[in-house]
């Protein structure tokens, strides 16, 4: 596999990277699923809690790493349509974040792994998809 950074789709890469840590902003706010999350953790937020930079910068430098694999991906597998593009969003992201999102919720803290490893894992298997779908459009 031939892997050529200065030949990846930049633009998409970096758009990809920035709808996904908004759809994430998203889907743990209090509009999506904060509170099942919190539930899922056993974190009682408290109103005056605010995240810290970590928050921020954690997940938009995950995404933009999830992102530049996309795209490599969608390099190197010749991905020609949109079906591709969705078909390989969910292989990565069921095959890889939903089943990683299951193993990491089994720890002897997690108050509700099941809970958790759906929200995080349908996360970031809908956000796979967007990120492959805008990699190919772009």
């Amino acid at each position: 596999m031939a892997i050529n950074i200065f030949d990846l789709n930049w633009i998409g890469i970096i758009i990809a990277s920035i709808v996904y840590f908004i759809f994430g902003g998203l889907w743990f706010s209090p509009i999506g699923f904060q509170k099942q999350w919190d539930k899922a953790i056993g974190f009682d937020r408290q109103k005056t809690w605010k995240p810290t930079a970590i928050y921020y910068f954690g997940p938009f430098v995950s995404g933009l790493i999830a992102s530049v694999a996309h795209a490599i991906l969608i390099q190197n597998t010749k991905i020609d349509s949109l079906f591709d593009s969705i078909t390989l969003g969910l292989i990565t992201g069921l095959g890889f974040a939903f089943a990683i999102s299951f193993i990491n919720a089994i720890t002897p803290k997690m108050k509700n792994p099941i809970l958790f490893g759906l929200i995080t894992g349908l996360y970031h298997t809908t956000g796979f998809v967007i990120i492959s779908v805008i990699i190919y459009l772009l």
